[in-house]
């Protein structure tokens, strides 16, 4: 399994960096401007969308289904797939041509009515992108299911490459957000496209005009529960975003540049890892190998935790030199820096439970259960929101990363407890050789940290927290350095 995750947090990775580099313009040109917080906004219904049929719940349903289909039945399965997220997706946008300033008001009610005027019109061009990326999504499952991972997990760097143009075109707009907003349109279009034609070439699916009926309840019966799960889980999002426009002009891009940083180790490492453990999990429980599947799952946990516990701790222990480093230029201010950084810390401590609590939701999916996780991620938003009000009173928007950091917490515990009792004392050795490492990395951050202080010398620790921790875990005889330095060989 590791090699299918390498491949795949090497894809995402390109694609990563390459939104890092985006927002680094975005910091540069617009700072923490109040265009920046309309143009989060204009987004963020489409991401949630994206996290329901692209992301969430109707691709983890499509993929164990459509695993258990051969030949032509495969082919009209994801054919009617498509078809029904063409029917759900365009009616939405329709909606939001007629109410989008409605639906802006909704997801910003903090914000003067400039900037909701603003962000109704560019909810308009950005909306399209999940109609985009939802049929992409299904191409992807298709791919997932051939054991192919690399050409869609590098493929979201299109619509990356697109916004980067977008804004650096974006003094040609008399309202400059104008310019990546069209960028974000293109480049989930053409994200699709590259996509399209690579399995049109390869001949992996042959597409049906129909919506078969036995197709439609299988999908909806188990789709259904999973949008609950899914959708009450990402409300999380919206609701932060909602209370940070009450915290202050600037609020929604500082959760935002915090966030781009918070999701990188979650991207390269556990959504890869997540993505790459449902089809086989599908698999392993539908021919019913019981003792296969615990250990491919806990195989997921133990590469998880291996990667997510020193990109958490380097995340925190250097969250103000990253922040630094990556924003502060342009209109991008030092106490932006100390504001931004905060947040970074409050939303990394979530980094592990996050990244266990999505191999955990892929377990039940992979098993067709889709009610458990729907009834804990219930659970999950009321903390959230409760704490969101509770914290962001008395922290600022550094309060609204905690609470979420703390609602992961809960329903990482609850929805595993069930699972944790599968683990034995090797694999607690090996969580605690992976804890050791850590802290002599953090150690000897910590030593150098204080010897000088510049960009080009962030960097420098950054790799040295990696080597570090290599070292430790080389010393130590941690098993998966030495999976993931046998495929760096080959």
């Amino acid at each position: 399994m590791m090699k299918f995750t390498a491949i795949f947090a090497s894809a995402t990775m390109v694609s990563r960096f390459l939104g890092l580099f985006r927002d680094m313009l975005f910091a540069y040109y617009f700072g923490r401007s109040g265009e920046y917080d309309a143009y989060i906004i204009a987004i963020l219904l489409p991401f949630f969308l994206r996290r329901i049929f692209a992301e969430g719940a109707f691709s983890t349903v499509f993929i164990p289904l459509y695993s258990r289909k051969k030949g032509k039945d495969a082919d009209i399965f994801a054919s009617t797939a498509i078809n029904l997220l063409l029917i759900i997706t365009v009616s939405l946008y329709i909606l939001v041509l007629f109410f989008s300033q409605s639906f802006v008001k909704i997801l910003g009610s903090g914000m003067n009515a400039e900037y909701i005027s603003l962000s109704s019109n560019l909810i308009k061009i950005t909306f399209p992108f999940i109609t985009f990326i939802s049929i992409w999504s299904i191409f992807s499952g298709i791919l997932y299911n051939e054991n192919n991972f690399f050409i869609s997990a590098v493929s979201p760097a299109i619509t990356n490459i697109f916004t980067i143009f977008g804004i650096i075109f974006s003094s040609y707009f008399s309202v400059k957000i104008y310019g990546p907003t069209i960028g974000f349109f293109f480049g989930g279009f053409f994200q699709l496209l590259f996509l399209f034609i690579y399995i049109k070439k390869k001949k992996l699916f042959h597409y049906y005009f129909t919506l078969k009926k036995d197709y439609v309840n299988e999908i909806m019966n188990m789709f259904i529960p999973a949008f609950f799960g899914v959708a009450i889980s990402h409300i999380n999002s919206i609701v932060d975003t909602n209370i940070a426009t009450w915290t202050g002009k600037g609020s929604v891009a500082t959760i935002q540049y915090a966030l781009r940083l918070y999701q990188l180790p979650l991207a390269i490492f556990s959504v890869s890892i997540a993505n790459v453990i449902l089809p086989r999990l599908s698999k392993l429980s539908h021919n019913k190998q019981k003792e296969k599947f615990i250990f491919e799952f806990k195989e997921a946990i133990l590469i998880s935790l291996f990667l997510t516990i020193p990109a958490s701790s380097g995340l925190i222990f250097l969250s103000n030199d990253i922040i630094k480093l990556i924003y502060q230029r342009g209109t991008f201010t030092e106490k932006d820096t100390i504001i931004t950084a905060f947040t970074l810390i409050t939303y990394s401590i979530g980094i592990i439970f996050y990244s266990i609590h999505g191999i955990l939701v892929r377990n039940y999916y992979s098993k067709l259960n889709t009610k458990k996780p729907t009834r804990i991620s219930f659970i999950m938003v009321f903390i959230n929101i409760i704490l969101d009000i509770i914290l962001a009173k008395y922290m600022g928007v550094a309060g609204i990363g905690l609470a979420t950091s703390i609602s992961g917490f809960v329903g990482m515990l609850i929805l595993g407890w069930e699972f944790f009792i599968h683990f034995n004392k090797y694999d607690y050795i090996e969580i605690f050789k992976i804890i050791i490492s850590t802290i002599i990395m953090i150690l000897s951050l910590f030593i150098l940290k204080n010897i000088h202080s510049s960009n080009l010398y962030t960097i420098f620790l950054v790799f040295d927290g990696i080597f570090i921790y290599f070292i430790s875990s080389y010393v130590f005889r941690i098993k998966y350095l030495k999976d993931f330095i046998q495929f760096i060989q080959k």
